[in-house]
């Protein structure tokens, strides 16, 4: 006899469910499409910088020969190396003094980059320019799938599916497209909401829950691009004091790269990390509060959703500083070093940029967390309470 209290199937959940998976691979493929196929036909190549040699990887064989001597400059060390590279073995020297930036000494047995130039007398001139670092970052990133895929399963393969899709938006369009002198500002912003749609998209499919969450990041990306505008126009900052990549990029590039809006593209992306978790978050917590009364209607949905935010907002607020904080770290310390005051220290471009895009970029996330709570509310609101979908339950027969 069929169990009247059993689960019954909706006739229309699972083809729902099917559509809105199928959707967001769709949409995934098409913003791929435009963003990584199409669009980059319209940037130039990348002037690229030429290269004073040619780097090979090499591994330290062993130490030939030692010492150290002292000198105007402090006390120097003098190594000579046997260094595999190239198919031979080549002595390689290298000079430090006490106190100066160097790499840490290569051991025997140790990979390194090795540049290769030829002298103006023809003969081959080998020396070593870094450690070879790729062999430990494939195990912690070996190390990092493997956690994903452990913990995440299935959700997991599309969180990496994910992150490969904003490689590729960063790599193959927002990166070439600053490069080939557009505006950064449109680049990250066309970018940014491709990333935010894709990776939402194939972590959680297409319905209304995503879609909220899609549209309250897309609200507060708008918000993000006019505050941080406003901040660079208003504090006067340049993108260029205290900034050395920058920097190095405008002089390489003879000043055809906008320096402002490589930092207005900076503030863009790194908000949009944290604003992805912020929206969906709120958007699943106002559907769970549906499913839990499905009589609640938007407002009530909003007001209990927001109580929600609010606790959210006081953690997330605080990872932002924490993060940019980590970042500039050699910054902090180098504050603490000053003689000048604080009030001094603030009008420092330096220091006035990593506030902006502190600032910026948290108002940003907590304002995400009202937009989204409300879109949520609406849609969810709307919805069709899941008794009303469901078929009624069979009538029980007797046993015969």
């Amino acid at each position: 006899m069929p169990d009247p209290g059993g689960a019954r199937p909706s006739a229309l959940s699972v083809p729902s469910a099917f559509r809105g998976e199928v959707a967001a691979f769709v949409i995934v493929f098409a913003i791929l499409v435009a963003l990584v196929g199409i669009a980059p036909r319209a940037f130039h190549p990348a002037t690229r910088v030429p290269a004073s040699g040619v780097t090979l990887h090499g591994m330290v064989v062993r130490v030939v020969d030692q010492h150290e001597q002292q000198t105007e400059r402090g006390l120097q060390r003098t190594r000579t190396l046997e260094v595999a590279v190239d198919g031979k073995v080549v002595p390689i020297e290298e000079t430090t003094t006490a106190g100066e930036v160097a790499l840490v000494p290569p051991q025997p047995g140790d990979a390194v980059l090795v540049e290769h130039t030829t002298a103006p007398t023809g003969g081959e001139i080998y020396y070593i320019t870094d450690q070879g670092r790729s062999r430990t970052l494939w195990i912690f990133g070996a190390l990092f799938v493997a956690l994903v895929l452990f913990v995440g399963r299935w959700y997991g393969v599309r969180s990496l599916l994910g992150l490969a899709v904003t490689y590729l938006i960063l790599m193959r369009f927002i990166v070439p497209g600053v490069l080939s002198g557009y505006s950064p500002l449109v680049i990250s912003l066309i970018g940014g909401v491709g990333i935010m749609a894709s990776t939402l998209a194939l972590a959680h499919g297409i319905d209304r829950k995503s879609s909220a969450a899609i549209g309250g990041t897309a609200l507060a990306l708008v918000l993000i691009v006019a505050l941080s505008q406003a901040a660079i126009v208003a504090a006067k900052l340049t993108g260029l004091v205290g900034n050395d990549e920058a920097s190095t990029v405008f002089v390489l590039f003879g000043g055809a790269i906008d320096a402002r809006g490589l930092l207005l593209s900076g503030i863009l992306i790194g908000a949009l990390g944290a604003l992805d978790d912020v929206t969906m978050t709120q958007a699943s917590a106002v559907f769970e509060l549906h499913d839990a009364n499905p009589s609640l209607q938007p407002r009530g949905l909003y007001e209990r959703g927001m109580r929600i935010g609010r606790d959210h907002i006081a953690s997330i607020v605080n990872t932002l500083v924490l993060a940019y904080a980590g970042a500039s770290m050699p910054l902090l310390v180098i504050l603490a070093s000053q003689t000048e005051g604080l009030g001094t220290l603030l009008n420092r471009e330096f220091l006035a940029s990593e506030i902006v895009r502190t600032l910026v970029g948290s108002i940003g996330i907590v304002a995400a967390v009202p937009l989204t709570t409300a879109i949520a509310a609406m849609f969810a609101g709307g919805q069709a309470p899941v008794a009303a979908v469901l078929p009624p339950p069979a009538p029980a027969t007797p046993d015969e």
